[in-house]
């Protein structure tokens, strides 16, 4: 498939890895080739100098950055982390078997009682 954008670190011509002062460096000279005052106010020069000013002042900001490479596809952005509650008393664990066995047994508990305490109570 045909790519038809260029993303910030092909128009200045860097790495995905550069440096700060890399990126700088090789703003300064793409600025210097691209001036509308040097290309004569020539439109698509300077809206090619307005890419690369918005391509230096996003990738020199180290959080615009982040944000950009996980937009642009350069990183893929981390799977957010299990969230951990503590709780100030300890969880005992349970399985379903237990859960049924506690069932069961309630059941039969209330069946037992009905029989001795008399399970009629709605007669006079």
């Amino acid at each position: 498939m045909q790519k038809n954008y260029l993303n910030y670190y092909e128009l200045l011509g860097v790495a995905t890895n550069a440096t700060t002062e890399e990126i700088e460096k090789a703003y300064k000279q793409k600025a210097k080739d691209y001036h509308p005052d040097k290309n004569g106010g020539h439109t698509s020069a300077t809206v090619l100098f307005q890419f690369i000013q918005a391509a230096k002042d996003t990738l020199t900001e180290s959080k615009k950055r982040l944000e950009y490479d996980y937009l642009a596809g350069v990183k893929k952005k981390p799977e957010p982390a299990p969230k951990i509650v503590k709780v100030p008393y300890p969880v005992k664990q349970t399985n379903k078997g237990d859960v049924a066995a506690a069932l069961v047994g309630g059941a039969a508990l209330g069946i037992l009682a009905a029989i001795f305490f008399g399970g009629n109570s709605g007669k006079k």
